[in-house]
């Protein structure tokens, strides 16, 4: 395991301990995870920019471009951009001796297309949650979708146990809980923010914004599973990092035209159909603003997957738990701040008594939370173990899991033993006071 957590061959999955070609000396991390934040905010940004930008439809008329389908597949090809940049290095790492194609050590590695069968799993699951948390994002604030995201943590505890063998101690079920309540109270505050702005030229009733809620939610279901595909299908496979990302893209764009081939067939709200490519095209067309936000989104997530696969071996839970409070933060802040700084457009976020206080309080609980289960927080009177928990990360936790799965017994029982063996007494778990 990493982070100095005493290594077992049956639970180490090789592929992601030993990280992407080192592009600099231990002081480059810290801008690898600047990048990540950075990116991973503007991300969330240029979706919902996106969404609530206007433009001429293919039937004259002018509408917000509300296309979650086209979202999710710019998305999976930014992801999917990351192969031939992995191509590029391997061909540059044969021709030095030191660079990118040592990191593969002569291992036997399956073959590209059992590797790539393999992904299409895990792939379903995230193009399925994209959609779920596009559509949701359609009714809902950004600031509230990153916070609402956070139940990811609840979810991929709870299936961890029931498909992966994993043992949730005391810290975990507390941090579970808190979570849970903070997830009830800024989905409370969120309701009462929408009634209170109801009759505003930007509003989102409040029975669609309850539904984006069940959405966005449901999506951590599915993202959590994802995560749970991985752990059980990819295992025991030494892949690249980039290989996983790369072709997790290339399965989503797969999937993605499959469903375009048949969502003209179903009825919906645009232009009568659940979304006409067509239009979408036209509007583009029609909004070279929209244009460039595209181009951005989709370097965006690029450049997102390929710094977060750089500090991969670098970050643990602690790690990925204040970058996401801070990515929270940093959104909320930047969309009120848009708001307030500018006029004419339906851009940003207000903040409105009392509610965005509630809203606020849920967040610092879902961070308390957050920070029991990844011990970020010791509580007093709960057993930890001797060396700080650090699980294997799949590629899917790494960008959406704010802490880690929870540990299996071999797991545990490693973690709890004491540089130099077990305690005179064989104690192995220290209960804090």
């Amino acid at each position: 395991l990493a982070q100095g957590i005493p290594q077992h061959p049956a639970h180490t999955p090789t592929r992601l301990i030993r990280p992407p070609p080192a592009m600099g000396k231990h002081k480059a991390v810290g801008l690898y995870v600047a990048g990540l934040l950075i990116f991973g905010c503007l991300n969330t940004l240029m979706t919902k920019l996106q969404f609530d930008m206007t433009s001429v439809g293919s039937e004259g008329e002018v509408k917000h471009f509300q296309k979650p389908f086209f979202g999710t597949l710019l998305m999976f090809m930014g992801m999917t951009l990351v192969l031939p940049m992995h191509a590029g290095f391997q061909r540059c790492g044969q021709k030095k001796k030191d660079g990118y194609a040592e990191l593969d050590g002569g291992e036997a590695r399956p073959s590209l297309w059992q590797s790539a069968v393999m992904i299409s799993v895990p792939a379903i699951f995230d193009l399925l949650a994209s959609l779920l948390c596009f559509v949701g994002l359609l009714y809902n604030n950004a600031s509230v979708w990153q916070m609402l995201r956070g139940s990811m943590i609840i979810f991929s505890a709870l299936l961890s146990v029931a498909f992966l063998n994993r043992k949730l101690k005391g810290f975990h079920w507390l941090g579970v809980t808190i979570a849970c309540c903070a997830i009830v109270v800024i989905g409370f505050a969120n309701l009462k923010t929408s009634e209170a702005t109801a009759g505003a030229p930007s509003s989102v009733p409040p029975a669609m914004v309850a539904f984006g809620m069940g959405c966005i939610l449901a999506g951590q279901v599915v993202q959590a599973s994802q995560v749970v595909a991985e752990e059980r299908l990819l295992q025991d496979i030494d892949l690249h990092p980039f290989l996983i990302v790369g072709f997790e893209g290339l399965w989503g764009v797969i999937g993605m035209a499959v469903l375009y081939a048949v969502l003209p067939y179903i009825p919906g709200d645009d232009n009568g159909k659940l979304e006409d490519m067509g239009d979408t095209v036209v509007m583009i067309q029609n909004n070279t603003q929209l244009l460039k936000v595209i181009g951005v989104y989709v370097f965006s997530v690029f450049t997102y997957n390929i710094v977060g696969m750089y500090v991969t071996a670098s970050l643990s839970a602690v790690h990925r738990s204040m970058l996401e409070a801070s990515r929270t933060a940093i959104i909320w802040a930047i969309d009120l701040t848009i708001n307030y700084t500018t006029s004419g457009n339906d851009f940003g976020e207000k903040w409105v008594n009392p509610w965005s206080f509630v809203q606020l309080g849920g967040f610092i609980l879902l961070v308390l939370g957050q920070s029991i289960y990844s011990q970020i927080l010791i509580v007093p009177g709960f057993t930890y173990p001797f060396t700080p928990l650090q699980t294997p990360a799949s590629p899917a936790a790494v960008f959406h899991l704010p802490g880690d799965l929870p540990p299996t017994d071999a797991e545990w029982t490693l973690a709890c033993t004491p540089k130099g063996g077990p305690l005179p007494g064989g104690e192995v778990e220290r209960t804090v006071l």
